[in-house]
């Protein structure tokens, strides 16, 4: 198979499909980055050092796997369409790790059986990515540096601060252990086929204070918040999981002490303020 310019021509990937008998399913959010010069910007962005171990997840063609494959020869590749993953043997051979089927089913494992990675990068379904995402987060599987190209509105929720439209539960999923910025938009026209949406590329750098291993009472804290954002963070969290390993009482006196005001709603309070309404409260039941 000639590759040369494949990536940046709609000609040739078009034909290449059609020679395989591949028909794109919108359901996996199939869009091929045409543009070099993005590729170049997205592939920048991931600051990737000579030799590190990489996951990319939806490589589709591999429009970004060979620039990848540049700088290191450890790429585990996460593909889940069957006719794609014929193009990527055909494309690159044993020189990238496949892992063939849903990400979500299959990412705890291939963490398990290696060594994590220390950069993940992927153009993620507008569907789940979301999922995605806040599964990574959720494992702590996120390295130093990941980035991810997906629906612009996702990436504005991910980016958003307290207080602003976009700010919700999902954002401070993401803003637990990372910091997110956003590289650049990406209309659909750099695409093929084109979306009717514009997308956008983020990147999130672990910050140095990232809470490490499971933390299950920020996510739940952080669902209790948002479970009706009409109703003020006291009422949600009285009603709450929270309440099944605290007590009414308990979260009362943390939420006092931690200047974390009940009668605001959730979506007013930053990651810092939730994590530390967390630490008081820890504390105080480690102590009773």
């Amino acid at each position: 198979m000639n590759e040369l310019n494949l990536w940046d021509s709609k000609q040739k990937i078009r034909a290449l499909l059609e020679e395989q008998g591949i028909q794109l399913k919108k359901r996996f959010g199939q869009n091929f980055l045409l543009d070099p010069n993005h590729r170049r910007r997205i592939l920048s962005a991931l600051e990737l050092p000579a030799g590190a171990r990489v996951w990319e997840i939806g490589p589709g063609i591999g429009s970004l796997t060979h620039g990848l494959l540049e700088r290191t020869d450890d790429l585990t590749v996460f593909e889940i369409d069957h006719g794609l993953v014929r193009i990527l043997r055909d494309l690159f051979g044993s020189s990238i790790t496949i892992v063939e089927g849903d990400f979500l089913k299959t990412f705890r494992e291939t963490a398990q059986k290696a060594s994590l990675p220390e950069r993940i990068i992927g153009n993620l379904p507008y569907s789940t990515g979301s999922i995605m995402i806040g599964a990574l987060v959720e494992e702590d599987l996120l390295p130093d540096i990941a980035v991810f190209t997906l629906q612009k509105e996702v990436a504005d929720r991910m980016l958003a601060h307290p207080g602003c439209k976009d700010y919700s539960s999902f954002s401070l999923v993401c803003q637990l252990r990372s910091r997110v910025e956003k590289i650049c938009d990406v209309g659909g026209g750099a695409f093929f086929p084109s979306p009717q949406i514009v997308s956008s590329v983020v990147r999130l750098r672990r910050r140095p204070d990232a809470p490490a291993g499971p933390f299950s009472d920020y996510f739940t804290a952080v669902h209790d918040l948002f479970r009706s954002r009409r109703k003020t963070a006291g009422n949600n969290l009285k009603t709450g999981s929270l309440r099944e390993r605290y007590s009414w009482d308990s979260l009362q006196r943390a939420a006092g002490q931690s200047g974390l005001d009940l009668g605001k709603r959730g979506e007013t309070f930053s990651r810092d303020e939730i994590l530390n309404f967390l630490r008081i409260l820890n504390t105080a039941t480690k102590d009773a």
